[in-house]
């Protein structure tokens, strides 16, 4: 059963609001979680409160008010539209652009302290590091286990590293007071008084109390903190006796991958801007080179695989199956599915018939697709406007008549589970990559753009993309934006541009000759987009009294190009 092509249009206290009619009422299976017995007990530590942690991550964090709410990776889907990498192109076809319900990200609508993007991701980061807490209290002390507490730490510090980089303001371009409908002035007053915070430092040791009365932590503070949860973890996965149990569970490599992550970050900050850090923690360059050094020993490693054209175009197994370069991979299953639309495949797996993909139609910009290569083997999965279903057929398990009703720019990334298309609770039991080996080489080849020059980072880009296009010549142009386009394309939906562009103060051009983009999200400007930085939810600040400032409401601070 479909759910009905009509809108019903409410706005509500939470922000702007779209409710579809007509879609299928949904049962929430309960999630495995950490129990109060083996808390209290230990009864399977080493299995449940790890098992607890790899599911929760995927649970809905706010009872499931809206579909978007399927934990972590939502998150990454709402940082890619934020960050206008995916377009939803079903409004081409006469659709109503809000069955994108990533809608809030993508016209940054919703971020008031009071509205439902604060919240979610909030409440989607919090919970599981109090789970995290959880483990490394209950094994505090016994060595036995102290492998299983090295994962709790390991992705604690990558839930952490993801709450500083949603969380800690940076201001808007200047450029865009003249460019912008808005008050970005007034914006940047907001950031002066919130510079260099980030959120507050819960810890295993940390009191009902003390939650009530913890401020935001400064970015020194916080990442030396991160910082030292990789090293006790990478103390403990350098050992011989720690054996990796399954792909949810970190090891070396995904630590070292934590670290290039953590010091590509502190590279934007520099003495030449206004989020200079204060000598405790490397910062620019010389943290560009930490990035691209544990990057290096990241894909060494791990071994250096890169997905191959077959993996990637597999119209089964494509994107929902642990692939070679998978360093770090979260499992949907029966137990973390909440319904049909409340999954990732509802919303980026074109070829699910059950969830909002066949209205949406997610996929790339024109100018993206038109900029890709055509020897570029990622090309063959985006619907050409000037193609056919006879070329494209080789990839899809769709009917022509089906194919006939897909937007141009529709990305056929995401395959449903066991290439079921109909069955939700199977198609949408798929593999999600947290951290892949092609994340590594991106990083290294960054980090030598900034610190050995252009030539260095090219020769790098060009060694790469020979696995993706072997006719590959970069074109003439600043080869930082190449690289950044390259990686937006690779990491299509896996939600790692927005924080790229955020730290380098990218804008964005959504308003061009042929755009694809809806009228509500054609943004044009010269630096990074106001709601890249969330504010804090009132929910937290009206509990934790010591969090005195909050940051800036993005809201309508820029609009679309006119």
């Amino acid at each position: 059963m479909k759910f009905s092509k009509i809108l019903t249009i409410a706005v509500v206290a939470l922000g702007a609001t779209i409710a579809l009619s007509g879609c299928i009422r949904e049962t929430f299976p309960k999630t495995s979680t950490i129990t109060q017995e083996q808390l209290e007990t230990g009864i399977d530590v080493d299995v449940n409160l790890l098992k607890g942690i790899s599911r929760g991550i995927l649970a809905p964090a706010y009872g499931g008010w809206e579909h978007t709410d399927f934990g972590f990776p939502s998150v990454g889907v709402y940082n890619d539209q934020a960050a206008q990498v995916v377009v939803t192109n079903g409004w081409t076809l006469g659709n109503a652009p809000a069955y994108n319900r990533f809608y809030m990200g993508s016209w940054g609508k919703g971020y008031a302290n009071n509205s439902w993007m604060p919240v979610h991701f909030w409440y989607t980061y919090y919970p599981q590091i109090k789970s995290c807490n959880d483990v490394i209290k209950m094994l505090a002390g016994k060595e036995e286990s102290a492998g299983s507490s090295a994962i709790a730490r390991t992705y604690r510090a990558n839930l952490y590293l993801d709450l500083a980089r949603i969380f800690e303001c940076l201001p808007m371009d200047e450029a865009d007071i003249e460019l912008q409908r808005g008050d970005v002035a007034g914006y940047n007053e907001g950031y002066n008084r919130v510079k260099g915070l980030t959120v507050p430092i819960v810890t295993e040791d940390t009191t009902e109390d003390a939650a009530k009365n913890n401020p935001r932590a400064t970015r020194e503070e916080l990442f030396k903190f991160i910082l030292n949860d990789l090293s006790i973890a990478e103390a403990e996965f350098s050992k011989d006796t720690y054996r990796k149990v399954s792909a949810t569970d970190p090891d070396l490599a995904v630590v070292y991958g934590l670290y290039a992550r953590v010091y590509l970050w502190l590279g934007g900050f520099n003495e030449e801007n206004t989020g200079e850090l204060n000598g405790e923690l490397p910062q620019g360059n010389e943290a560009y080179a930490l990035a691209a050094e544990y990057a290096q020993k990241a894909i060494a490693t791990f071994g250096g695989a890169i997905m191959s054209e077959k993996e990637w175009t597999d119209k089964i197994t494509g994107f929902n199956t642990q692939a070679s370069s998978w360093m770090w991979t979260l499992f949907h299953s029966t137990d973390t599915i909440a319904g049909n639309l409340h999954q990732f495949a509802a919303h980026m797996c074109i070829e699910a018939s059950y969830g909002y993909c066949q209205f949406t139609c997610p996929g790339v910009g024109s100018k993206y697709f038109n900029h890709l290569g055509k020897n570029d083997f990622r090309r063959k999965l985006i619907v050409d406007p000037d193609g056919s279903y006879e070329t494209f057929k080789a990839y899809t398990q769709m009917s022509k008549e089906e194919y006939d009703a897909v937007a141009p720019y529709t990305f056929f990334k995401f395959r449903p589970a066991q290439g079921n298309r109909t069955d939700y609770a199977t198609a949408g039991a798929i593999a999600i990559p947290m951290m892949r080996c092609e994340e590594m080489y991106f990083i290294e080849m960054e980090a030598i753009y900034h610190t050995q020059g252009q030539d260095a980072a090219w020769q790098k880009l060009v060694a790469f993309m020979a696995s993706r296009d072997p006719k590959y010549v970069c074109p003439s142009m600043e080869i930082l934006d190449e690289i950044l386009f390259n990686k937006a394309i690779e990491f299509w939906g896996e939600g790692q541009m927005m924080y790229d562009f955020k730290r380098l103060n990218k804008g964005v051009t959504c308003k061009y000759a042929g755009t694809n983009y809806d009228e509500d999200r054609r943004f044009n400007t010269a630096g990074r987009l106001p709601w890249w930085t969330s504010p804090i939810p009132q929910q937290e600040t009206q509990i934790n009294l010591a969090i005195k400032e909050n940051n800036p409401d993005p809201t309508n601070v820029v609009q679309p190009a006119i």
